[in-house]
């Protein structure tokens, strides 16, 4: 199930913008210059990656209709408590939920929230390491960090082009933006957000061209970082995105029974 470490290549190793670019135009190339030679750099990616995120909030969290969103919201609320709620109650509730989503578009929320792709970013490395030791590889934690992290590159495209989108608009469904429906480039986007099962949306929300374009770069640069078989390396990073897939299609099975 692994590789030997003799099939890389030697030389000068890539600078991290020479990574960057690489992770689109010659990815095994970069990720074996990544498994050579970690180092921090990595960090570059990750630093990209927040300020996509901050970008792309500003362009479209800011912009979501308030009135729709505290509806949504209390329609889930509403059926959690089953009818249980008072009067005073629910104007409380509503109204916190409303302060909630106009906190969520200052821009120190927005910065705070940008912190949060650091999560995957030491997570999955961490669930495709024990992966990668249970299947007989010499792996190293921070060689699977550094090549998960220029992996993030790709999502930059969609960070991007969602904030290109975005910016012109006026205002934007609250469902568009909380499900990632800006950018038309997965199946799910393209159906009624009201009357389709939203268990179904997740699932087909997973059918998105970025994603399945970093899966391939994702396996490469786990192969490469692990010494895995690409076969293997395909396997286990295709495990852990069907697992993502069944929690987003549970969440959507949640939020058809409470808000649907």
């Amino acid at each position: 199930m692994t590789e030997s470490t003799d099939a890389l290549p030697q030389g000068a190793e890539l600078s991290p913008v020479a990574r960057l670019i690489g992770v689109f135009t010659s990815p095994t190339k970069t990720f074996e210059s990544i498994a050579r030679r970690p180092g921090w750099n990595w960090l570059l990616p990750v630093f990209l990656l927040m300020i996509a995120f901050f970008a792309v909030q500003s362009a479209t969290v800011t912009k979501i209709d308030v009135d729709q969103a505290v509806k949504n919201q209390m329609k889930f609320i509403d059926k959690m408590a089953k009818g249980n709620l008072t009067d005073a109650k629910r104007a409380e509730i509503e109204q916190k939920t409303r302060e909630g989503i106009e906190n969520g578009k200052s821009p120190v929320r927005r910065a705070f929230t940008s912190m949060f792709v650091l999560i995957p970013i030491f997570f999955v490395p961490l669930v495709y390491h024990g992966l990668a030791a249970a299947f007989g590889a010499k792996t190293n934690y921070l060689k699977v960090v550094a090549g998960y992290a220029y992996t993030q590159t790709i999502q930059l495209v969609p960070l991007i082009l969602t904030t290109i989108v975005a910016w012109p608009k006026e205002s934007l469904d609250a469902p568009d933006v909380q499900f990632g429906r800006v950018l038309k480039s997965n199946v799910a986007a393209f159906l009624d957000f009201e009357t389709t099962n939203k268990a179904l949306l997740a699932l087909l929300s997973s059918v998105d061209v970025f994603d399945i374009w970093a899966f391939f770069v994702g396996s490469i640069a786990l192969s490469k970082t692990t010494r895995l078989s690409p076969s293997a390396a395909r396997n286990v990073v295709g495990g852990v995105w069907l697992a993502y897939i069944v929690i987003k299609v549970c969440f959507g099975l949640l939020y058809s029974a409470f808000a649907g």
